[in-house]
């Protein structure tokens, strides 16, 4: 128990420091999904316009647009592949919600 005790005390700042970081991660995560969400109907927008023709052209516009709009700072930490997976996740989340208001499933 004491080594416990000793340990904290000695990484009280690094602890306070990740722990901020884990805040200020998780406040920033619904301006994230904001500005994703309206990336992705801008998307939809040029798609219906016939500037983006496919799926695929559409999801590649999203995640560049996506890195331009993300603090560089995040960016080394989200490589393409992660952003992509979570603007499928996002895409797919929106579709779900849209059917029936409710995030169950029902696509």
């Amino acid at each position: 128990m004491e080594t416990i005790k000793l340990f904290l005390w000695e990484y009280r700042f690094v602890i306070v420091v990740v722990i901020a970081f884990m805040f200020l991660a998780l406040s920033q995560i619904n301006s994230f999904k904001q500005k994703a969400y309206a990336i992705m109907l801008q998307a939809k927008s040029l798609a219906k316009d016939a500037v983006l023709k496919s799926g695929d052209q559409q999801e590649e516009w999203v995640i560049n647009k996506m890195y331009q709009f993300v603090p560089p700072v995040i960016t080394v930490w989200i490589p393409r592949p992660a952003m992509k997976s979570i603007v499928h996740y996002l895409y797919h989340n929106a579709k779900d919600y849209l059917d029936d208001g409710q995030l169950n499933e029902s696509i």
